[in-house]
Order: C-alpha cells, then structure tokens, then sequence
C-alpha cells in the first residue's frame, strides 16, 4: 500500500471517529432532557394529586348530609319532621 491510500484511512478513520464523538454527545444531552422531563413530570403529578386531594376534601365536605341539613333549616326555614300519634279514645 502506498502513502496516499494509509493517509486516506487515515482521514477516514479520523471522520468516524468524529460522527461518533458528535452522536455520542448528542445521545447523552438528549438522555439528560428525558431525566429533567421524567423529574418534571414527577414534580406535576405530585401537585396534581394534592389539587385532587383538597377537591375530594372539598367535595365530600359540601355535599355532607349535615352541611345539606343545616342550609335547609336556616336557608329555606325546613324543620325537622316528628312523628305525632293522635291517640284517640273510643266511647
């Protein structure tokens, strides 16, 4: 082999190592934005279940049958239902 076919290896070799250096980098930066929106991600269910926690929480305490009773006596002046027995006595 002569001179100028090693040089052309040379420059070969020298080029994919590049491509290789430059895809290995581009690899690594995109495996670190997929750690930083995996940890975003994280971040956001976690509010997104303390949100559903205080709404469930709010749920539960406005549609309390004790919440629904005392806003039909004071609001729309309701009372409560009692059972009277008229005892009647036969002559």
């Amino acid at each position: 082999m002569s001179y100028r076919t090693y040089i052309y290896f040379l420059v070969i070799q020298i080029f994919v190592l590049l491509y290789l250096s430059l895809d290995t980098v581009k690899t690594r930066w995109q495996l670190s934005q997929e750690f930083e929106n995996q940890e975003y991600l994280k971040i956001t269910l976690n509010k997104l279940l303390e949100i559903n926690l205080h709404l469930k929480t709010e749920h539960y305490h406005l549609n309390s049958p004790a919440k629904i009773e005392r806003h039909a006596k004071e609001n729309l002046g309701m009372i409560e239902i009692k059972k009277d027995y008229l005892i009647v006595y036969e002559n």
